[in-house]
């Protein structure tokens, strides 16, 4: 398979709880068994992604493997979190459009319960209301994908993480990385 200059990913609404604790959204991810999803759910079809660049992208770490799934420490994650137990969690929403719950998205939120003993439900909307839900109603976790424009992971990172971007939807927030970002963005260095 060739790289592609695309991802879908999990967001998460960090401005509000159960998702304001760095454990939690750690615990989640950890329980997503990324490499059993692709194999069943999306029959091989497509690479599990290591991180939010690409292979061949200036700037792509070959030795980073990212969270990987990890049961264990899903409970460690939550025990180390305020909540201390997943029953102490508030109800948990994921945003889905569309008139079904793609396989993928289903085998994410079996893996949360078994893993994590958790229930989410899903609100499905109208596809061409999706973007505008996240926007303004923000559930507590969404599924999106992303589509580079151009091969620089400025269009990555700049696009998706730095405060205010358009396409930060839950926004994240963080004046570290907005200062290299903007020094990247600004930067003369060829690759």
């Amino acid at each position: 398979m060739t790289p592609e200059l695309s991802l879908y990913y999990i967001g998460f609404n960090t401005t509000k709880p159960p998702f304001d604790d760095v454990d939690i959204r750690r615990a989640f991810c950890y329980a997503v068994n990324k490499e059993r999803i692709v194999e069943l759910s999306l029959r091989s079809m497509i690479n599990v992604a290591r991180g939010i660049l690409p292979p061949g992208m200036p700037g792509y770490d070959e030795n980073f493997t990212g969270l990987e799934y990890n049961r264990s420490k899903t409970k460690e994650l939550i025990a180390a979190s305020r909540y201390k137990d997943a029953s102490h969690l508030p109800p948990i929403t994921v945003s889905g459009y569309g008139s079904f719950i793609p396989d993928y998205l289903g085998a994410i939120i079996q893996g949360w319960r078994e893993d994590l003993g958790v229930e989410v439900s899903v609100r499905q909307m109208e596809p061409q209301n999706f973007l505008y839900n996240l926007r303004e109603e923000k559930d507590d976790i969404f599924i999106l994908g992303w589509v580079a424009d151009y091969p620089d992971p400025h269009n990555f990172l700049d696009n998706l993480f730095y405060t205010g971007a358009e396409n930060n939807i839950f926004a994240y927030s963080q004046l570290e990385l907005d200062s290299l970002l903007g020094q990247a963005a600004v930067g003369q260095d060829a690759y």
